[in-house]
This record gives structure tokens, sequence and C-alpha cells, in this order.
């Protein structure tokens, strides 16, 4: 989606709707890859709800990027070269959120949420060529598919209406992530996070 051109406002509410479709697409690809690899179901991530924060602030940050940096056209020679550009962008930018993700992940809470040293061309089991590249390919193509989709939805809805969704929203996922580190860090023994690897 072009959002400067599809009138994309980018307040408050809006940057926080895309960080929600982001965490929820996150969260299903991931419980879905999980789930099917150990035939059982598996709520992927730190949290409790249905959603995986690192994916929504990955997808803040690369609009912000794309439209900051690569604008409405990106040529070369004369050609579009702007779907190109973005799907290196986002794997860039994706591969950078996972590794920092890793890194708070670890030092904050002491958790292990993925690992890739099985995979070749992986930096300490942290980042991978591999799902870099299927981040750039799948959020190159949730990003010209899925989000105009997402705010056409949206624009059916007041303003007014939009907000208070949001702020009903972001109480939630509040909620839910200080329920998710204070039953983590303090009693890890009584609630289970099906979405952690392991401690370290």
């Amino acid at each position: 989606m072009d959002a400067k051109e599809s009138g994309f406002k980018y307040e408050f509410r809006m940057y926080f709707y895309l960080y929600m479709l982001y965490a929820f697409l996150g969260w299903i690809y991931e419980t879905l890859l999980f789930s099917v690899n150990e035939r059982r179901f598996v709520n992927r991530g730190f949290n409790f709800g249905p959603w995986i924060p690192i994916y929504g602030f990955g997808a803040v940050v690369i609009m912000l990027a794309v439209v900051y940096f690569i604008g409405d056209r990106c040529t070369f020679r004369g050609r579009n070269i702007r779907p190109v550009a973005v799907f290196f962008l986002i794997g860039i930018l994706a591969t950078l959120a996972e590794l920092a993700g890793s890194y708070i992940m670890q030092n904050v809470f002491g958790l292990k949420l993925w690992d890739y040293s099985e995979l070749r061309l992986n930096f300490e089991g942290r980042i991978a060529l591999r799902p870099s590249f299927i981040f750039a390919a799948g959020g190159t193509f949730l990003f010209y598919t899925v989000q105009p989709l997402g705010k056409k939805l949206l624009d059916r809805f007041s303003i007014p209406t939009q907000k208070k969704v949001a702020s009903v929203l972001f109480v939630i996922v509040m909620l839910d992530f200080a329920a998710s580190a204070v039953t983590t860090v303090w009693f890890p023994d009584l609630f289970k996070h099906p979405g952690i690897l392991g401690r370290v």
C-alpha cells in the first residue's frame, strides 16, 4: 500500500492498528508453523493473547522507513523498483528486529523464544538467512495485499469508533504484557508459556 496516496494518516491509532494487524498475523504464522511441526497446538510468543509484539513493532518501523526513505516511487534507470526496494528494506529491518529482540528477551527476561542454530548462515541462532528471506517475501506480500484491505475495512468505521476500539485493545494488550511478564519472571513453574523455548 502506498501510504501517502491512500491517505494513511500516521496518527497514534493508525500506528496501533498497524501494530495489531502484524502482531496478530505473526502469531498466526508462528502458531501454525510450530503446531504443524509438533502436531499439537502451540501458542507461540511471550504473551497469553494471540499476538507477537516483535511483528507489530517491526511493521511500524518498516512502514515509517518505506514512507520516509523510499517514498511513492523508487526508480533505477527509469524503471520503478519500489517493490524490490521494499523487499530488501523489510528483510534488513526484520532481521535487525529479530536480532535486537533476541538480546532484549535474553537480557531482560532471561528467555529464548527462537533458535536458528540448525539453519545454515545463522548468527548465534538469533538470525539466519532463510527466515530473513521468508520475512522479506511475506512482508512484501502483506504490504501490497493484506495491509490495503485492512485499511479499507478500518475506513468503514467512524474516527470516534476507531479511537474507542483502539483504546480498549491498547488496555487489553498492556494488561496481557504485564501478566505475561509477571508470570514468566516470578512464577515460571506455575504458568508455563508454550512459546518459550528455554531460559538462559
